[in-house]
């Protein structure tokens, strides 16, 4: 019995990765990043992502169905005008992998359309953030103080991130990949929360529940 057995799960192992190896393309990925945070006073800051993807058909399942993920080197951040305060521009850079399920329609042998759906999953590499502030001398000369820090360090953002995310695009020849995908984090951003109290945060909002946003266009070449 365990013999019959152990060559079930062989043939059942050989069998899923012969379909694998069959099913499975591999590509490059780039594009530009449009983020925020889901902060007040917080504005977007253009980025960019660059990486590799890989696809596995799940004809087994249902045709067009397939499995998605990446690893990407992804520039995120905010920006924010403070006014007569000043401003600040955050520098985020993640390796990030999203994994989801898709399903692709072919239109014709040349051109499909597709959507996918599923989360992702980030962690801090490396950032600075840019702080310029604003203030007058007993002259009322303008005096401006430029500033930068680790965006990871002891008052900065947390390096895990991890959140939901979903593409749409279009697929031409088998080959070449155009997509539009929004990620939406699920984790807070910062590692500690700023003093309502500070008057140069009085109208921002920065650190409560502040939680990564990211309209992504993307460009893909597949092997």
């Amino acid at each position: 019995m365990k013999k019959i057995l152990l060559l079930i799960a062989v043939m059942a192992a050989s069998f899923l990765t012969a379909n694998a190896q069959e099913n499975l393309k591999w590509g490059v990925a780039a594009g530009m990043n449009v983020s925020k945070m889901s902060a007040t006073g917080l504005d977007t800051k253009i980025g960019y992502h660059v990486g590799v993807r890989a696809e596995l058909g799940l004809p087994q399942v249902a045709n067009g169905l397939y499995l998605d993920a990446a690893a990407l080197l992804s520039s995120k951040g905010a920006k924010t005008d403070m006014g007569d305060l000043g401003s600040q521009k955050i520098n985020a850079n993640y390796l990030e992998i999203p994994i989801h399920i898709g399903y692709k329609y072919a239109v014709n042998d040349n051109f499909s359309v597709f959507g996918s759906f599923g989360p992702y999953f980030g962690y801090g590499l490396f950032g600075t953030t840019k702080v310029e502030e604003l203030d007058y001398d007993d002259d009322y000369e303008l005096i401006k103080t430029s500033s930068k820090y680790d965006t990871f360090g002891n008052d900065g953002l947390k390096r895990f991130d991890c959140g939901l995310g979903f593409n749409i695009g279009v697929e031409i020849k088998k080959t070449y990949r155009v997509s539009l995908g929004y990620d939406f984090g699920l984790t807070e951003t910062y590692k500690s929360k700023f003093d309502a109290g500070d008057e140069n945060y009085e109208e921002l909002d920065l650190g409560s529940g502040a939680k990564n946003r990211n309209l992504t266009i993307s460009v893909a070449y597949m092997f």
